[in-house]
């Protein structure tokens, strides 16, 4: 995408506090967009707006909103679609995790509550979103056709499992599962509509703030440089050049797709080293 294709263009995000979230807001507004920043209650966006204001957005505001409830997911987006009548680039990034599993006695409360999230959050967004994703760029063959982006936050954990994080890896491969088959569905519909998911390796946020949370981090970066943590700017920088080159998948780092490409070649290889960091914690 040129530069000149943002302006004013209108920009929704989910999550949009948290520390990633807010990082590609940041990289964004300059852009001159319009933006919608989404989050729950007492999430600090106010600050936010204040310090996208400054960095050159065309206009933004703060909405309320929880991505588990249904009625409340309808009504912002018929608000913001009744407002700006088309939606451009949706950026469904709200997510939570857990060292949830079957074998370490995760319940199933708590796996559902992950899965309702960071899967049934998204659909449910998708779903209120659809009549305004896109603005119309028709062409001959396709009168009907829409032009805008869907950017999915996934992660790393999607392409390998994680050990005693089933019910989040298993999230994140179903949020990479519902991109692809939604990208062939538009370009089956003759849409052009780029659809990304940002697979990211594990990142320094406020997402491992627990304190088991905060072992595993410990125990995994102890492996050495491969398994550093990448910081909030990098994922947001990489999502911000996958949607000016119209990318379908970013990886961040960028050698991290070696990962996928290796678990489907070498599981004993790629399993077992996860194995050991989980080792190390215990």
């Amino acid at each position: 995408m040129k530069k000149n294709w943002y302006k004013s263009k209108v920009f929704v995000i989910t999550g949009a506090s948290g520390d990633i979230g807010s990082e590609v807001c940041r990289h964004f507004a300059p852009l001159g967009m319009r933006m919608y920043l989404l989050d729950l209650p007492n999430s600090p966006l106010e600050g936010l707006v204040d310090e996208l204001k400054k960095l050159g957005v065309d206009y933004v505001e703060a909405i309320i909103l929880d991505v588990t409830n249904r009625e409340q997911i309808e009504v912002v987006f018929k608000k913001i679609g009744e407002k700006e009548k088309y939606i451009d680039i949706i950026i469904n990034n709200a997510g939570i995790g857990s060292k949830c599993s079957i074998t370490n006695k995760g319940t199933f409360e708590e796996y559902r509550k992950i899965m309702s999230v960071n899967v049934d959050g998204m659909w449910l967004v998708l779903q209120a979103a659809l009549p305004y994703i896109g603005r119309p760029s028709p062409t001959k063959k396709y009168p009907d056709r829409r032009e805008g982006q869907l950017i999915f936050s996934s992660s790393a954990a999607g392409k390998t499992g994680v050990p005693n994080m089933a019910a989040y890896a298993m999230s994140k491969s179903a949020i990479i599962t519902l991109a692809d088959s939604i990208r062939l569905e538009y370009k089956m519909n003759g849409h052009k509509i780029d659809v990304i998911t940002s697979v990211s390796a594990p990142a320094n946020t406020k997402f491992y703030n627990t304190p088991e949370m905060v072992n595993w981090v410990k125990s995994y970066q102890k492996r050495g440089f491969l398994f550093k943590f990448v910081e909030p700017q990098d994922v947001a920088n990489r999502i911000l050049k996958a949607s000016r080159k119209r990318k379908k998948e970013v990886y961040v780092p960028r050698f991290w797709w070696l990962i996928g490409f290796l678990f489907v070649f070498s599981h004993g290889l790629i399993g077992n080293l996860l194995i050991k960091i989980e080792k190390i914690q215990k």
